[in-house]
């Protein structure tokens, strides 16, 4: 009895071997071009089955295609796509599917339709690859689509020609968990990167740069990962919003400059971390609005207007081991009295000022023997008076700034770093 269910299980193990394989061999190979049996990629895409591969050769393909079978679709010598202006010029339905090495342009314009490049909807699996999208409203849409790969495309809005009303974003997540996105390089969009209710991404190696608004614009997603992305010369470097749990590590948001150039805007932002970044030359460098216990360690900021503009919504987050460098001021906040730490376990940050406002060092342990302030008086009657920045370089603040070294009581914001560190943090070093 024993071998009789034996040899069955072995005849249905070789089965299932052998259909896997017959299906696996009827996989084909589909050539699109003017010498080959299809001269239009729609054409191809109607004869192949799932698992197919349809090869495009170099040349203008003025049509919109619609993937609806796991197959891939890979360009030789760089194919264009084109639309006419109307609806998606790539649109992905099933699973498994793939598009690499195209030039893809020319998308509708309705953001009510979201209209785009290449939109994927309630697919997982697909890989976007090494594609060049320019002239699209949308460069990337995914819709309910998770767990798939958006890695090394370059997206060119249309910044230059339109408004940020009529312009849309680069990479746009709705409802898509646990994707993805890769080297990805993002100009000219109203948003590099967008995101919302899209929990578990992986978001690394990307350049947002010049958009409109957000460099990163990201809304009610849990738990995502940016590392080693690059937020530059946008309206804001980035905007995240109503989320916890994130990790911010290795990213650089500089050059973010004007009336709302923040590097980072965290609103509602809680139990995050943010590591080893560098913000620089930004109007703002962090803005935090109700952001709460988030910590933020080995990071540098330097030549920013405000390092830190630190509301009193916000509360224990914790600041150690970073470095400010070259601010024109340091922390600005409207609260005289806060639950935010700058230290932990007796490890504080590195100010530049501090010598210059009377610290010192005469036990040699490279902690300040006195506690560091960073909010200056006129910083903090600036928060609550703006129109005082008129002020800014005149003989009558730095006549306020010469008495509050001399006489630091006149400060009347308790927040300081009771072990400031003498010697800058290096980064590299201390995080191996």
């Amino acid at each position: 009895m024993a071998r009789i269910k034996t040899k069955k299980i072995i005849l249905i193990a070789s089965l299932i071997l052998l259909i896997g394989f017959q299906v696996k061999s009827l996989a084909n190979e589909i050539i699109v071009g003017k010498e080959s049996s299809y001269s239009s990629i729609s054409e191809a895409l109607e004869s192949s089955s799932e698992g197919d591969t349809i090869f495009v050769k170099g040349g203008i393909y003025k049509e919109k295609i619609v993937i609806n079978k796991g197959v891939h679709l890979i360009g030789e010598e760089n194919p264009v796509i084109e639309g006419d202006y109307s609806g998606d010029v790539v649109r992905i339905e099933a699973d498994k599917a793939g598009i690499k090495g195209f030039t893809i342009r020319k998308s509708g314009g309705d953001l009510l339709k979201d209209e785009s490049g290449i939109k994927v909807v309630n697919s997982e699996g697909v890989r976007i690859e090494e594609n060049q999208l320019d002239d699209n409203i949308i460069g990337v849409y995914l819709y309910s689509s998770p767990s798939n790969t958006i890695r090394n495309n370059t997206s060119y809005g249309r910044a230059d020609y339109t408004t940020e009303e009529t312009n849309g974003n680069g990479i746009h997540l709705w409802k898509s968990p646990n994707n993805t996105l890769e080297g990805n390089q993002i100009r000219k969009h109203r948003d590099g990167i967008y995101i919302e209710f899209s929990p578990g991404n992986l978001i690394r190696n990307n350049h947002c740069e010049r958009n409109v608004r957000y460099g990163l614009h990201y809304m009610y997603s849990d738990n995502n990962e940016f590392e080693g992305n690059i937020f530059e010369r946008n309206g804001t470097g980035s905007a995240l919003m109503y989320s916890k749990n994130i990790v911010l590590k290795k990213n650089t948001f500089k050059d973010n400059i004007g009336p709302n150039g923040f590097g980072m805007l965290l609103k509602s932002l809680s139990d995050s971390i943010a590591e080893e970044n560098i913000i620089a030359n930004n109007t703002v460098g962090i803005f935090m609005d109700e952001a709460n216990r988030n910590q933020f360690t080995r990071n540098v900021f330097s030549q920013n207007g405000w390092a830190i503009d630190l509301f009193s919504s916000s509360s224990e987050n914790v600041l150690y081991a970073n470095n400010f460098l070259d601010n024109t001021y340091q922390v600005m906040t409207d609260t005289e009295r806060t639950t935010n730490m700058f230290f932990k376990d007796s490890k504080g940050n590195y100010w530049d000022d501090y010598s210059g406002y009377n610290g010192y060092d005469l036990d040699g342990d490279r902690i300040g023997d006195i506690p560091y302030k960073p909010v200056r008086i006129f910083s903090y009657l600036m928060k609550r008076y703006p129109d005082l920045t008129v002020f800014l370089e005149s003989p009558g603040l730095k006549a306020l700034e010469f008495a509050e070294r001399v006489l630091p009581v006149l400060n009347p914001v308790e927040l300081s770093d009771p072990y400031p560190l003498m010697n800058p943090v290096r980064i590299e070093e201390d995080s191996k």
